[in-house]
């Protein structure tokens, strides 16, 4: 077998290589395809030999497959005994009799010492030191790509059922997990750490609207750990604040706070402020009676809104930017309510209610109407119009059975014990108990990705 037979079957054995372990890893050629950004049909090629990528390519197999760089050495070790066969070649070509090949730590413009020591390395070395610094398996077209998927998803929370944002974004995070194993320059991967971020956030988020608590709790300090480890204070910030809201409607009110006041320390003059003072600091210390606490809260949050109002009519619940005037009174209504100021109640949610119903978002509108159906349990107490706001909330999110939705019922209906009678009411708790039974039946687990 000559040299270049030598280097085919090298070829074609470090295509098989490569087979064998995207094989492994559970990759079928269109996945790995698309991971590597070649087409379906190069990787087969590649793999039977009849193809030859550059060094770039090998890398990018190396971090996907998390091989610690053997096929990129093997494909340094082929190239070069190429280039020592075309030394070779172009040698004899010219009649200059059998010289020795030069070591392959040489190269023609080495410089040596007197004792033999090279003093610089071969440019073909250096060479091939630059692509690998160029190679990653991320670029801009991607991250950008993956910023615009968390965005929307993040935009259509309370537009989509939990269930169905779940099944959309489960494959997306186990994507940017998969890029997470390979390598990137700094910026980009601080790019990618932020992404990550805000994808566990949503699906603590959305886990905690499936009543699957353990998971929001996990998701959602995952969340901080990739803020925290991309040394990023406006997105660790903003996963405080989701991890605030899962502790406030799992029940640990001092969690919450501590998570809304840690938020803030590194929110600074930012917009997640806004809701870290008002949807987690106001209504923890709601529930932890500190009448004082909310007015100074609430207060805070007004005027954080002053000076970085929301681009839009109605933020996300989970924004990335400031939140909105409407989301800031609802959230205060629900301070004053667990405080029992009704008054304080009706007056923020005059134009928050209003806001919603715009906007057409379901779980805001029923959370507030049964919020509003509380406040009118209480002073001159209107019961039939407490119910008749009630049936409506439940109403209103039917499809999607949000685990908020299900608790402030089941306040609404401690409150209106005294009327228990009244038909609506009993209405009200029949449907919340269609509700928590079918949720009882089918385990709050997320659903398969499939």
């Amino acid at each position: 077998m000559d040299d270049s037979d030598e280097i085919k079957a090298a070829r074609r054995h470090l295509g098989r290589r490569l087979a064998q372990l995207r094989k492994a890893a559970g990759h079928t050629q269109h996945s790995f395809a698309r991971l590597v950004q070649y087409g379906r049909s190069s990787v087969a090629n590649t793999e039977t030999g009849h193809q030859y990528p550059d060094r770039g390519f090998w890398t990018r197999c190396d971090a996907i497959l998390q091989t610690g760089g053997v096929l990129a050495e093997e494909y340094d070790r082929i190239t070069e005994r190429a280039r020592q066969q075309r030394r070779r070649s172009a040698i004899q070509s010219i009649g200059a009799g059998p010289w020795p090949v030069p070591p392959t730590h040489t190269c023609p413009d080495a410089r040596s010492n007197d004792d033999g020591s090279v003093l610089w390395e071969c440019e073909d070395r250096i060479d091939a030191r630059r692509l690998t610094l160029k190679s990653c398996n991320d670029n801009d077209a991607r991250l950008a790509y993956l910023e615009d998927e968390v965005g929307r998803a993040i935009a259509d929370n309370e537009r989509l059922t939990p269930a169905a944002l779940v099944a959309r974004m489960r494959p997306l995070r186990v994507y940017v997990d998969q890029l997470m194993g390979g390598r990137q320059h700094p910026p980009q991967r601080v790019r990618l750490y932020n992404v990550a971020a805000y994808m566990s956030g949503l699906l603590g988020a959305l886990a905690l609207d499936l009543g699957a608590f353990r998971v929001a709790y996990a998701y959602a300090a995952e969340a901080f750990d990739l803020a925290d480890a991309a040394h990023q204070p406006d997105v660790q910030a903003w996963a405080r604040a989701t991890q605030s809201l899962i502790a406030f409607y799992a029940g640990d009110y001092h969690d919450a706070l501590a998570y809304a006041q840690d938020g803030l320390c590194r929110a600074g003059t930012g917009p997640h402020r806004i809701r870290l003072t008002i949807n987690g600091k106001a209504r923890a210390l709601a529930r932890l009676g500190d009448r004082y606490g909310v007015d100074q809260a609430v207060d805070d949050a007004f005027t954080a809104l002053s000076d970085c109002p929301s681009s839009s009519q109605v933020s996300a619940s989970l924004a990335l930017g400031a939140y909105c005037q409407a989301r800031t009174a609802a959230n205060a209504a629900t301070a004053y309510l667990a405080l029992g100021c009704g008054k304080d109640v009706t007056a923020h949610l005059t134009t928050a209610i209003d806001a919603f119903d715009v906007a057409g978002l379901r779980g805001p509108q029923a959370l507030s109407r049964l919020d509003l159906a509380t406040a009118y349990l209480r002073g001159d107490p209107d019961p039939e119009q407490a119910g008749a706001l009630a049936l409506e909330a439940l109403t209103l999110t039917a499809d999607q059975r949000y685990e908020s939705v299900n608790q402030r019922t089941r306040q609404f209906l401690a409150t209106a014990r005294p009327f228990a009678q009244q038909p609506q009411l009993r209405q009200v708790a029949e449907l919340l108990h269609d509700r928590t039974q079918i949720g009882a039946r089918t385990p709050p687990a997320l659903p398969s990705p499939s």
